[in-house]
């Protein structure tokens, strides 16, 4: 039918605008923190390429369901302000007919951020990951010039006195400072090497610089040490948090068999699962909504839609942070949102479904 394609064609549109526009400014949200380490010597457009694919499935299972209510608001907003809600009423027309371009792209949206949700998102974390440090290893390196100090890794400044190629160095001098608890006064070390190279370890989320043939020299008032080696693993620190796994990263199969033991796990479980349902949930809610406000317009649908957004986001925030505390089951903290919104679209849209065409005789 002529009506519903027209529907159709200019609901899908509205989306993936807006889906591209909430990717772009989600992701510029996340570069900004890295930028400092991504941006100069040593980086070039592939890398920033290559974060912006792999961070794609975390960003797009926050903006398709931001993006399928919009979208919803926005074109059935401009549909009433036009006055054809009511010209397709007069024309027998009913709310399910005009609701079923927004409950086909919802089900079909729904079903493509299931699969970037519990497949391609724990994959494009680790591909981040392993992007990121090999960017900061090749950054690192070029800023490195022969006979020349460098304090590029946090609390380290490195001397290389020759370079043999991009990531092996020959005369290594390192100097920092070091304490065994937070407590202790800084010792200062010193250590120096014949030569050596840089690597990562992704997985581990740690930069090494090994360092082969050296000695290490502690001091402090009283007393000094030095100590031989023959290869050696300094822990290089770049100001990016650490931690060895964090739930995101991990594989939907493994989270769903240690959710039980781990509440982050069983926390990360349920997002992954409520978000995309959240799409079939925003298009049930967005025509029904729309149909009950009347003309509310472009900008009224946008200030609407917004507002419902961050009341959601809102509470998906407070219920996550009560289940890390244990207050609540992560179920619950997961998936609170949208019981609220799926009862609340199940009662608008029955109301609209209830509101006739008009009979022509």
């Amino acid at each position: 039918m002529i009506i519903h394609r027209t529907i159709f064609k200019e609901l899908f549109i509205n989306l993936v605008v807006i889906i591209f526009s909430l990717s772009i400014i989600l992701f510029m949200e996340k570069f900004v923190k890295i930028t400092r380490l991504l941006m100069g010597k040593g980086t070039d457009i592939n890398d920033i390429f290559k974060i912006f694919i792999y961070l794609q499935p975390s960003i797009l299972l926050l903006s398709i369901p931001m993006a399928i209510l919009i979208a919803i608001f926005i074109t059935y907003g401009r549909m009433s302000t036009d006055s054809e809600i009511v010209v397709l009423k007069g024309c027998g027309l009913s709310f399910l007919g005009m609701s079923r371009a927004a409950l086909i792209l919802s089900a079909v949206f729904f079903a493509a951020l299931l699969f970037v949700s519990l497949y391609l998102l724990p994959r494009g974390m680790v591909s981040f990951k392993k992007t990121l440090y090999e960017t900061i290893i090749r950054k690192a390196s070029m800023t490195f010039e022969e006979e020349a100090f460098s304090d590029v890794f946090k609390g380290n400044v490195i001397y290389v006195k020759e370079l043999s190629s991009m990531n092996h160095f020959k005369g290594i001098f390192v100097y920092r400072e070091t304490a065994k608890t937070d407590n202790e006064p800084k010792m200062p070390m010193v250590i120096v090497a014949e030569g050596g190279m840089m690597s990562s370890n992704p997985e581990e989320g740690l930069i090494n610089l090994t360092m082969n043939n050296g000695f290490i020299h502690t001091f402090n008032k009283n007393t000094s040490s030095e100590i031989a080696f023959s290869k050696y693993d300094l822990v290089l620190t770049t100001g990016i948090d650490q931690e060895k796994i964090k739930p995101e990263d991990i594989k939907t199969i493994k989270l769903w068999k240690g959710s039980n033991k781990i509440i982050p796990w069983a926390i990360e479980l349920h997002r992954r699962l409520a978000l995309p349902f959240a799409c079939i949930i925003f298009g049930i809610l967005g025509p029904a909504l729309s149909n009950r406000m009347g003309k509310i317009g472009r900008l009224g649908g946008l200030s609407l839609s917004l507002s419902i957004l961050i009341f959601y986001y809102l509470l998906l925030i407070i219920g996550e942070s009560l289940a890390r505390t244990g207050k609540i089951p992560a179920f619950w903290g997961g998936w609170t949102p949208n019981l609220f919104f799926g009862v609340l679209a199940g009662v608008f849209f029955y109301r609209a479904y209830k509101d006739k065409p008009i009979k022509r005789f």
